[in-house]
């Protein structure tokens, strides 16, 4: 009997760190978006399609559903294998209600769900160290200790070109102290206990990346360093050499990611992040 670990297309990682959560039997659920009729899974297509068909009929978007998560956990319980599940966000997702809906399924201890309380690579970290913790031969206990420990430890800061896709997707409204001002100023975020929550209001593109920065100062030593962002890979792998500059953390172990479309949705082109995991 061994552990699968099974999340959603919110965790962004790396491209080689994503084959190795894929090699080592991570089930990934797609969350889905819809352009009018057309309904299309998330990372099916390149950011570029994405955007270009985007620009004239913003997509709207799904989350797993409670039968996709049966069939995941299913394939895996009849291989004898328990399952941890690590979902994004329960507080602006249904998608881990989703996730222990469908583990209400299975006997007790079969499936465990986990709310990452992140999304992006700070979910991703949290997948990756279930996958290692697993293929080490841990039991699920085990592996959701690991997910508990780092998660204790990380933290994810956000800054966004404008709030509208917020507002288009209905989140900003959940956003301790959104204005409607902030549709002039790029707002920086974090996650506390899983809710998006305005840290600073910097007006300007170079004010935000240097709070960003400043913030990820705040949390050194580092164990891990990554960069999310959506549609700007030259400035975000300008601000990977600016934060190896400033954290003297080696450049070449600065994890880079582009999100994938749903999260692109609700943050837009231009979103930057970066995850610190202390030590």
């Amino acid at each position: 009997m061994a552990v699968r670990i099974v999340t959603d297309t919110s965790c962004d990682l790396p491209p080689d760190l994503e084959r190795e959560i894929r090699e080592i039997g991570v089930i990934i659920i797609p969350f889905t978006f819809r352009f009018g009729l057309e309904e299309c899974q998330d990372k099916s297509i390149s950011m570029e399609e994405f955007l270009a068909r985007a620009a004239g009929n913003w997509p709207t978007t799904s989350i797993p559903s409670t039968g996709v998560f049966i069939q995941a956990f299913r394939e895996c319980v009849e291989a004898g294998d328990d399952v941890v599940c690590i979902t994004i966000t329960g507080r602006h997702s249904a998608t881990y209600s989703a996730a222990v809906t469908a583990s209400q399924q299975f006997a007790p201890g079969q499936v465990t769900v986990v709310d990452s309380r992140s999304l992006s690579v700070g979910q991703g970290l949290l997948v990756l160290a279930a996958a290692r913790a697993a293929r080490e031969g841990k039991d699920p206990e085990g592996v959701v200790e690991a997910v508990a420990d780092l998660r204790r430890r990380l933290r994810l800061f956000i800054t966004l070109d404008t709030v509208e896709y917020l507002v288009r997707g209905g989140r900003a409204s959940r956003l301790s102290g959104v204005m409607a001002a902030l549709l002039r100023i790029r707002p920086i975020l974090t996650l506390i206990d899983g809710e998006l929550t305005v840290l600073d209001r910097p007006r300007g593109r170079k004010a935000a990346k240097q709070k960003l920065m400043e913030l990820a100062r705040g949390c050194l030593p580092a164990e891990t360093i990554g960069v999310a962002h959506i549609a700007c890979e030259e400035e975000a792998q300008a601000l990977v050499s600016d934060l190896s500059l400033q954290t003297g953390y080696p450049e070449e172990e600065i994890l880079l990611a582009e999100t994938g479309m749903i999260l692109a949705t609700h943050g837009g082109p231009g979103t930057l992040g970066i995850v610190v995991v202390s030590k």
